[in-house]
């Protein structure tokens, strides 16, 4: 890769990787694995931009060199990379390298399940996320992926809605790891960001039997105040406020799909006083169990 080439110079904007053509409308998705075209081009792709594409590179073998306007990068296996529309970038990949590129029209992005708001840093500016450190989140990239490309290449009934939903597993699980990064600014793992991503864990696991901040702190290894600190930053609420979110989102779940009366939901939430739950519900929705039935109850 030239890396020494200036941004300033004339840079080529391409369609998809050299080729002139545009993308038709119905075909707002192009997926093939790395070597495919790196190997035709001795493992380098010149730098380039694309005028209308948002571009997902998932790295699991080998290694990349990597130029994303401004930076360069070097990039390890269990790793993703996102390329904005308009950006100049470039790669040098090892000969041993391995993984997947989808390409999307931009425009498309935005509409997927989850798009406008949970995508929209994504789209702002590229990312370049390590999640070797993050086993579940690899795992479930990678295999959304190997979905993508085994869909992309077939013509079975369903096919489209298929690659949308693993294509919006990828973006958002890439949107989630890029919100922690950034709780401290760093672009990286820090410890925050960990530390949220435990709590809600633990708020899953323990929310009908454990209300105490006190316990999830303790289970966390840190102090109230931080965890409060910690969950402000993450989910713009205390940690009494975010357990209050969960007991509140799984009465209202009850509520809506299930028979079961608002004494046996008070029960199964943890309360011992089924009238201190209706408060509970009534103060945090603005209306009692019975009303939010009404409403949204089949």
């Amino acid at each position: 890769m030239a890396a020494k080439t200036p941004i300033r110079a004339a840079v080529p904007t391409y369609a998809l990787y050299g080729e002139t053509g545009d993308v038709a409308d119905g075909n707002w998705l192009h997926c093939e694995s790395i070597p495919a075209r790196s190997a035709l081009h001795a493992w380098e792709i010149g730098l380039h931009r694309h005028r209308r594409f948002f571009q997902i590179l998932n790295i699991t073998r080998g290694r990349a060199e990597c130029r994303l306007g401004e930076r360069t990068v070097t990039v390890r296996p269990a790793s993703v990379i996102t390329v904005t529309p308009g950006l100049v970038h470039g790669f040098r990949f090892s000969p041993d390298i391995d993984g997947h590129v989808i390409t999307l029209l931009a425009g498309q992005v935005e509409r997927l399940p989850g798009g406008a708001a949970d995508l929209r840093p994504l789209l702002a500016e590229p990312q370049v996320v390590d999640f070797r450190s993050d086993r579940p989140a690899a795992a479930r990239i990678a295999a959304s992926v190997a979905a993508i490309a085994e869909e992309f290449a077939g013509s079975a009934p369903g096919r489209l809605g298929l690659i949308q939903s693993h294509v919006a597993i990828v973006l958002l699980t890439l949107g989630r790891a890029v919100a922690a990064s950034a709780l401290d600014g760093s672009g990286g793992a820090c410890p925050g960001a960990r530390h949220a991503a435990a709590f809600r864990t633990l708020l899953d696991r323990h929310y009908r039997s454990e209300r105490m901040v006190a316990f999830y702190a303790g289970r966390l290894g840190v102090s109230e105040t931080h965890l409060n600190r910690i969950c402000r930053a993450a989910f713009a609420t205390s940690a009494l406020g975010a357990i209050n979110r969960r007991l509140l989102l799984e009465a209202t779940r009850d509520l809506t799909f299930t028979m079961m009366s608002v004494k046996e939901i008070a029960y199964s939430l943890g309360f011992e006083d089924p009238a201190y739950f209706t408060r509970f519900f009534t103060r945090h929705s603005g209306e009692t169990p019975t009303a939010y039935r009404r409403r949204h109850a089949g």
